[in-house]
Parts: structure tokens; sequence; C-alpha cells
């Protein structure tokens, strides 16, 4: 039977994506990327309603994409990364919403992802007095961005150096970055 999608702009853009991972051997591709956007994540008011619509969007537009990549028996062979260009203070404005932040998270999934696990350091205190804590709750980071995706890169075969310095070039500037075995089975 075929998956149903939602008919959110998310649902579409990850049916699209479906459609495409069916169509690889016709098309001739060996691996692929995709890149897709969810906007309205910039809540600078009346956070609260907007992120519970935009969380169950998101989530049925993942289980629909899940289903799908089972059914075509490729999961094993799929990785998705939810990443955010920013995250959002930990205190409210004026406007029942949150500013501009740091510290913002990602989660990986797929079949050959080693779940349940959490990367990173959780702030022991939210408080002002956290030295992660720049003030209202704008967190500093604790593991990087390009952590993640080092990760991705070494699942995907690319092996030596001075290809990984193609596909991250910041890598460099950090002393920990996630390896392929600590993220996948």
């Amino acid at each position: 039977a075929r998956t149903v999608f939602p008919s959110t702009t998310t649902g579409k853009k990850l049916e699209l994506v479906s459609q495409l991972i069916k169509a690889r051997q016709e098309m001739g591709v060996e691996r692929d990327f995709f890149y897709l956007e969810m906007g309205g994540f910039d809540t600078h008011s009346l956070a609260q309603n907007r992120l519970r619509t935009l969380f169950r969007e998101l989530n049925d537009a993942l289980r629909a994409f899940v289903r799908e990549m089972k059914h075509l028996d490729v999961w094993d062979r799929v990785v998705l990364v939810e990443t955010s260009d920013f995250a959002r203070t930990l205190t409210p404005n004026g406007g029942a919403g949150t500013d501009h932040g740091w510290g913002g998270i990602s989660f990986v999934m797929g079949g050959g992802v080693d779940g349940g696990k959490i990367f990173g350091e959780y702030p022991r205190d939210l408080s002002e007095k956290n030295e992660l804590n720049l003030g209202r709750g704008r967190l500093v980071p604790t593991t990087p961005f390009d952590s993640v995706f080092h990760a991705v890169a070494q699942w995907m075969n690319v092996d030596n150096a001075a290809r990984m310095d193609e596909v991250l070039p910041n890598r460099g500037s950090f002393s920990t970055l996630l390896s392929k075995d600590q993220l996948f089975k």
C-alpha cells in the first residue's frame, strides 16, 4: 500500500524526496543528498501555540517518511539530519515568545543510526549563574554543529583528511567531533 503523506508543506517535500529515492535506480543514482527547509520557528511572539502546530507538522511528515523508507526497504541506507540555523533564548520576551539564541539542538534518524543517545553537555544549571549562559538563556553550545556532519560524512565513506576538509572546512577548529562509530550501528 502506498504511504499517504500529510498535505502540509513539509509532508509534500518529504513525499517528493521519497519519490526521488524510489526512482534512484532508474536515474542511476548511487547516493543523494536532499536539503529541505521548514520555516516558522522564528517565534518572537505567541510561541507556544505556533510551536505545537509546527512540531505536529514535522512529526506527521517524518512518520510518513519513515514508513515509506521502510516500505521501500531502504531505511537502513537513509540518514536524516535535522538542525536549526539558530536556537532560541530560554527566557521569554515580552510578547510570549523568545529571541534568537545559541546552543540549539539537532537530531539524527535512520535505520543505521544507533539511536537513543544524547551528545553534548546538558547544562547542569539553567540560571544566569551557569558559565554557559550568556544571559537570558543564551547558551553556549558544547558540541559543534560540524560534529554530527563529521559522523555522517564518515558514514558516507569520506575517509581521508583532504576530502573531509573539503566537506567540513571548519573541522580543524574543534577538538571533539562525533565519529561514525559513535552515531551508527
